[in-house]
């Protein structure tokens, strides 16, 4: 196979991957393609920036681990073990970290939700009935019993969480959708 045949343009060499380079009084001048708009400017409410989003990550961690850690805290001061605050703590924490976060973000949320429900289930009962797990047979009896009772918990927060990504993403298809019809009525 031949190789391709270079151009005799002058300004052959001038040309990026993007096409022609730009002169340097063109430079000065911003680019028309890229002026602020609704999906590549400050303008934009639907894309929140960097800061936006490491807040929002933030929060979603907060909620994720503090509301359980709130409902195991509860359930361990009124009575032996975790409970339902403990599992309604967690659903609401799953879900709302779940809404919070991008749909990029759904990959640490998702996964962190069976290893902190049996976490805080341990600790809780550890720190609230220490002299019960003084040596290891204890200690995994009762990871044994944690894991039993702490597993409708973890569903449960699975399934908010399921829940909440199938609600989001239906709600950015309906409005893809809306935007497609509302441009091709503005075109047609």
């Amino acid at each position: 196979m031949p190789a391709p045949a270079r151009s005799r343009r002058p300004d052959a060499d001038r040309t990026g991957p993007t096409g022609p380079r730009r002169s340097p009084e063109a430079e000065a001048e911003p680019d028309p393609r890229h002026r602020p708009g609704p999906r590549n400017g400050p303008s934009s409410h639907k894309h929140p920036g960097k800061a936006g989003r490491r807040r929002a990550g933030a929060l979603a961690a907060l909620l994720l681990v503090g509301l359980p850690l709130l409902g195991a805290t509860v359930d361990e001061a009124s009575g032996p073990g975790v409970g339902g605050v403990f599992a309604v703590t967690t659903v609401l924490g799953t879900g709302a970290a779940t809404a919070l976060v991008s749909r990029a973000g759904w990959w640490w949320v998702v996964p962190a939700v069976p290893p902190l429900v049996l976490g805080l289930s341990a600790l809780a009962e550890v720190l609230g009935d220490g002299e019960k797990y003084q040596d290891a047979k204890a200690l995994g009896a009762g990871a044994v019993g944690w894991a039993v009772r702490g597993f409708p918990v973890m569903l449960a927060a699975l399934a908010t969480a399921l829940l909440v990504a199938l609600v989001r993403l239906r709600r950015a298809a309906v409005r893809r959708s809306a935007d497609r019809r509302a441009e091709g009525a503005r075109r047609g």
